[in-house]
């Protein structure tokens, strides 16, 4: 294939970028030479050179802390008003600095800490003592890392290993003491005293540090919606990957999976519906994009901090990219000046959750398959059903006997096919270890980790194996230039029976209950080998994943604590095989009767794709405060480009399974291959600014550009807008404060404009998700024509591309609050949005089929989606029984809804599926018909208006008694679709909606005398769910006779017993869509609602007296219980989560509850 050119000329717009990019470029170079020649050009601690004339004291004090580490604690009144200072020195020390500078004043000084210049006026004693201490966590156990800071100043010291500090402060100081996921305490120490300092959980401090886009933030300073979880959260219970440990943690991060397979990954998303083109948020892990199946794979242990930016003021400076939300995700690093090794273990056990209860008796299982098969079919015979009879009688009886003829079996069993599949329980691994150290000029940390999943399946089972290792190095390699590197490498090994990625799912639900697995001799039987057999005995896959990251960066301070100028570059490369092969499998029909082969045509298959992603980013930062004023300034570039790599053969006719390659193959040869790549490059900046920290504003905006549009569109610039007002700061509301013992209460708004520009991919033109402004021709197989010697390969029609295709809009408005209270005890944070998603690119105004193509896409849709969310937290300690007990309760709730405003539909037609959108449709609305309950008898049938529309073709569209009876909704005296429009629809109507609405979660956990107890539960307050044609995992027989009956069908419709939940028992009744049973109603409208226990863990922390004879930092034990139990309102046994469209969301691997013992080890 040709390479296309991902990035040309941008059609008269990309040389303003570039102008402006030289402008930037100019402009940094022009201000380090200026920084170069400053007066003050020493950055030693023990040389200082400055040469200044008639400044103030405090003025030289500041050019004393930009060149170097020292910081000064004073009191504005003392220093002298009128005197002025010139001073001119070359490499002098800091004290001969001051000596010269005060030689003239009242005021004297002491250096505390070697950093730390404390002044006072000479006739006041300037007296200073060590303070020690030690600073524990909740449970007693010591914290390394934790920040002891001088009240007033920015001068301070960290924790050992051992949680240990020293630092020396004037007489009557107070110390701040600070760690992430920890309330901040203040301290007043005196002379000689040791303090022992217990720290308290909490994810709410207002002075925490929030990771945001190229940067932090202190919470109390955010204007945007972002909320943020710490490694706190996440570390008190064992998860397979992060997705897993976000789901319920922050309000509005919607996560969801499918199923219970190891490789299934969460998907996450951020305020409900985006777009008909779908869009999902962009995920960064340290500031690098990472996909949903990446950030599944990385090691959760390694995460610091997960942060949600929701609003487009938050996430506006990331751009196209931020469309729908960011998440950003930091990794750890060294915290201590002592080597730091931490340990953890884990081994689980997971047994299998909810399946549907079938019903195996076989005189029963006949007795109803017969009936379904009426008026179409006898399904068995009277003669056939009395054995059946028997058996059920007597179990003891043989399941599998001869025919008559004497070679045939007949198979009259009584199998479970879902509990054949499945084993009970099985196990799970993990284990990881990092080790981590901070010095002065060089700081590293490395982890390592192991997870294995084995698998559930009896037969021929599958197993995973992930590994992950990762290490980060910060060097300082001056006091002003930092050099880092953060380099993770994963491998993913997972090997499966070729059957799982087939219809295995689907066929173990649709396998008669009747027949048996293995023949009595131990040979398969006709429906053991095609499902059970394949599982053992057939062909193999083997997904092997290698995927390495490395970022390199820099970090210079233009001017130390003022301006920063930062790069970074990041190169991904990722290597996935997959090889596979399937052969048939044995089995028999009579003892006498020659093997039979499930299949004739075997094959082997291989499949290779490599990824290359390479991430360049530069930006300077300007962040200074000035008297009550703070201003920060940030401008910045960002490059990406994606390229992969796909490249499948496949060849019949396997030799032998020994060695199944392609080249022990001898049939025909089918080959594919995809070449793909996009880039996206911006300018971005941020414009911050706050007056006293109580009147906020700040700035962002993005100009993006994407590969993925045409010439002359690619470039869009997207800017946004937010405020903050502290309003607990004002001195009107002192009073207001005292009264309600307010701490904090902020009010917050935001508005800004992003643009998507996802595709999503499609099999028919598979290129449409990269090059979607290109009309590909799609290949679409070979021919059902012989040309020459063979069937040539057919070219379809391309995707036409409109005139009207570019950027879709997304704007958003958001209003939000925050609120704390009884010192902090209490916090309260709700947010109000509105998003309008505007210029979707959807199918134009319908062509005439003489055109040959499908309408072009083209910005032609709008959609708006209304939200808001809620979080509740109160978190407290106290004394029980005379040691500390402390406790945190977290509630979070939310809710989203989503309408189309605008589509090129003007009749609103609704489809034959009723799925078409339509200017005022809200997203997730489900059509359907009312049903008035069962005919009891023909005459009835006969007096009811005509529903024959609403019929089933392999019932001939007529209707028995016992079968459905529908409401003749617009009173015309007969029962149909109308025109299939909103304002025509016949006898059908909404009859619910299948969005989750008020999502929640409620984390509790407290801890006493080492003991420590997690609770969270998280659920979905409100959801219609409809079973999708076919779907057996619901219907049973009602869907096809020759699948198993589960428990619920036999609460069904007889002559005796009218009173039921099912109508009479009729097969394909629920077949096909809009068939009588699969046509949506409110009598079988599911309640997809839930509350699941999603983690219950105990641990135990050995006291710290134990820990020293052991001379370990930390030992904890814990049990823990993952996906505990549910309550749900489902009529049929299912897990909530795996509710879906289509007919078959249940059709997959079973979800899992799992029962865990670990250990935490820190030395």
């Amino acid at each position: 294939m040709k390479k296309l050119i991902v990035f040309p000329s941008a059609g008269g717009t990309c040389p303003k970028f570039l102008k402006l990019l030289i402008i930037m470029k100019l402009t940094a170079i022009f201000l380090i030479v200026v920084c170069l020649q400053a007066s003050a050009t020493g950055y030693s601690q023990s040389d200082i050179s400055i040469s200044v004339k008639n400044v103030e004291l405090k003025k030289l004090f500041n050019i004393i802390q930009r060149q170097t580490d020292y910081r000064f604690l004073y009191e504005d009144a003392q220093l002298p008003k009128d005197t002025k200072i010139n001073l001119d020195v070359t490499k002098a020390s800091i004290q001969t600095v001051l000596n010269t500078v005060l030689s003239n004043t009242s005021l004297r000084y002491r250096i505390l800490n070697d950093n730390l210049v404390v002044l006072s006026a000479a006739a006041k004693e300037l007296n200073s003592h060590i303070v020690k201490g030690t600073i524990a966590d909740e449970n007693g156990q010591p914290l390394q890392g934790v920040s002891i800071r001088l009240k007033g100043s920015t001068s301070g010291v960290s924790t050992g290993a051992d949680g240990t500090f020293t630092i020396e402060v004037p007489d009557n100081s107070v110390l701040e003491i600070s760690f992430i996921g920890y309330i901040t305490k203040e301290v007043s120490v005196k002379k000689d005293e040791i303090i022992n300092i217990q720290l308290t959980p909490g994810d709410k401090n207002l002075d925490e540090v929030v990771v945001v886009g190229f940067g932090t933030q202190k919470k109390v300073n955010l204007t945007g919606a972002v909320d943020m979880v710490t490694a706190r959260q996440l570390e008190s219970r064992p998860i397979a990957n992060l997705g897993s440990g976000l789901q319920g943690l922050i309000p509005n991060l919607n996560i969801t999976s499918s199923n219970g397979r190891a490789t299934t990954n969460p998907a996450f998303n951020i305020r409900g519906f985006t777009s008909i083109n779908g869009g999902d948020p962009l995920i960064l892990v340290d500031n690098i994009p990472y996909s949903m199946d990446e950030v599944a794979r990385i090691n959760p242990n390694d995460v610091e901090a997960v942060s949600v930016l929701k609003d487009a003021a938050a996430s506006a400076i990331y751009g196209a990219r931020g469309a729908f939300g960011v998440v950003l995700i930091t990794t750890k690093k060294a915290k201590g000046n002592k080597l730091n090794v931490a340990v953890n273990g884990m081994v689980g056990y997971r047994t299998i959750g909810k399946m549907p209860e079938l019903v195996t008796d076989p005189y029963t299982v006949m007795e109803m398959k017969t009936e379904a098969g009426k008026p179409l079919y006898n399904l068995y015979p009277e003669s056939v059903r009395e054995y059946a009879k028997q058996r059920s009688q007597d179990p003891s009886l043989p399941a599998v006997v001869l025919a008559d003829n004497g070679n045939n079996w007949v198979y009259t069993g009584a199998t479970n096919w879902l509990k054949e599949a499945y084993n009970n329980s099985a196990p799970t691994y993990n284990t990881n270890i990092s080790i981590s150290k901070r010095t002065e000029k060089l700081s590293y940390y490395l982890s390592g980790d192991y997870y294995r999943q084995d698998g559930l399946l009896k037969y021929g089972n599958d197993i995973f194996n992930r590994y992950n290792l990762r290490g980060k190095v910060d060097f300082d390699i001056t006091n002003w230039l930092k050099f880092s590197n953060n380099t993770q490498l994963t491998s993913t090994d997972y090997e499966a029976p070729a059957f799982l990625d087939g219809d295995f799912f689907w066929n173990v639900n649709r396998t008669n209950s009747l027949d048996v697995p293995k023949n009595p001799d131990g040979s398969w039987t006709a429906a053991g080998a095609p499902v059970l057999g394949a599982l053992q005995e057939g062909g193999r896959r083997r997904d092997k994943l290698n995927e390495y990251v490395t970022t390199f960066s820099a970090k210079a301070a233009l001017i130390k604590d003022i301006w920063d100028f930062n790069a970074e570059a990041t190169f991904r490369r990722g290597s996935n095989v997959i090889r596979s092969y399937d052969i048939p499998v044995v089995y028999k029909a009579g003892p006498n009767l020659a093997p039979q082969y499930t299949f004739s045509n075997t094959w082997a298959q291989d499949q290779n794709t490599t990824t290359r992603y390479n991430v360049y980013n530069i930006y300077t930062d300007f962040h200074k405060n000035f008297g009550d004023h703070f201003l920060q300034a940030l401008v910045g570039f960002n490059s990406e480009y994606y390229n992969n790599a796909y490249f499948s053969a496949r060849k019949n006719g396997l030799i032998s399974p020994s060695l199944p390659s392609i080249d022990l193959s001898t049939g025909t040869m089918t080959m594919s291959e995809q070449i793909k790549d996009w880039a996206v490059q911006g300018l971005f900046y941020r414009l911050g600014y706050n007056y006293k920290e109580k009147y906020l504003l700040e700035l962002n905006g993005r100009y993006d550009g994407s590969s993925r549009f045409p010439e002359g569109k690619r470039w869009g610039f997207f800017p946004s807008a937010s405020v903050g007002w502290v309003v607990s700061d004002e001195n009107f509301f002192k009073g207001i404060n005292n009264a309600l013992s307010l701490d904090v209460f902020k009010l917050r708004a935001s508005y800004g404009s992003l643009g998507n520009q996802t595709f999503t991919y499609s099999g028919a033109f598979p290129y449409y998700d990269t090059y979607p402004y290109l009309p590909i021709l799609p290949v679409t197989g070979q021919g059902n024509i012989i040309l020459g010697s063979g069937r040539p390969t057919i070219v379809g029609s391309p995707k036409p591309v409109s005139d009207n295709f570019s950027w879709e809009s997304i704007a958003s408005v958001n209003f939000g609050v925050d609120l704390s209270m009884f010192k902090n005890r209490f916090n309260l944070n709700f947010d109000k949005y509105t998003r309008y998603t505007r210029d979707m690119l959807i199918p134009g105004q319908e062509l005439p089929a003489v055109y040959g193509a499908d309408a072009p896409t083209e910005n032609n849709g709008d959609l708006k989606t209304k939200g808001w969310e809620l979080r509740l937290n109160w978190r407290d300690n106290t004394t029980l029984a005379g040691s500390p007990f402390w406790y945190n309760l977290t509630f979070t709730l939310a809710d989203n809804r989503s309408w189309v405003t605008k589509y090129d539909n003007p009749t609103k037609y609704l489809g034959n599926t009723y799925g078409n959108y339509y200017e005022g449709r809200e997203i997730g609305e489900i059509w359907g018909a009312e049903i008035a309950g069962y005919f009891k008898d023909e005459q009835e049938i006969a007096n009811s208006p005509n529903q024959r529309d609403f019929g089933e073709d392999d019932q001939g569209y007529n209707f028995y008694p016992g079968d459905l009876k529908f409401v003749d909704l617009n009173k015309d005296g007969v029962i149909n679709y109308g025109d299939r429009t909103v304002e025509n629809p016949g006898d059908m109507h909404i009859v619910g909606n299948k969005s989750p609405r008020y999502p929640y979660g409620i984390d509790l956990s407290a801890g006493w005398k080492g003991i420590d107890l997690r609770v969270f539960m998280q659920g979905i307050g409100k959801r219609d769910w409809y079973p999708g044609n076919s779907n057996i995992y619901f219907w049973g027989i009602y869907a096809q006779p020759w699948t198993n009956i589960n428990t619920l069908n036999m609460d069904h419709w007889t002559p005796e017993n009218p009173n039921t939940y099912f109508p009479a028992v009729r097969a394909y009744t629920a077949e096909d869509a809009l068939s009588p049973l699969a046509k949506p109603n409110s009598r079988y409208m599911q309640n997809g609602a839930y509350m699941r226990v999603k983690n219950v863990t105990v641990g135990y922390t050995l006291p710290k007296a134990v820990l020293q004879r052991l001379k370990l930092t930390k030992v904890r034990f814990y049990f823990s219980a993952e996906n505990v139990f549910e309550i749900t309102h489902l009529k049929v046994k299912l897990d909530p989560e795996s509710l879906g469209d289509g007919n078959r969301p249940q059709a997959a691997y079973p979800f899992q509850r799992t029962y865990s013992f670990g250990l935490n080890l820190n030395f």
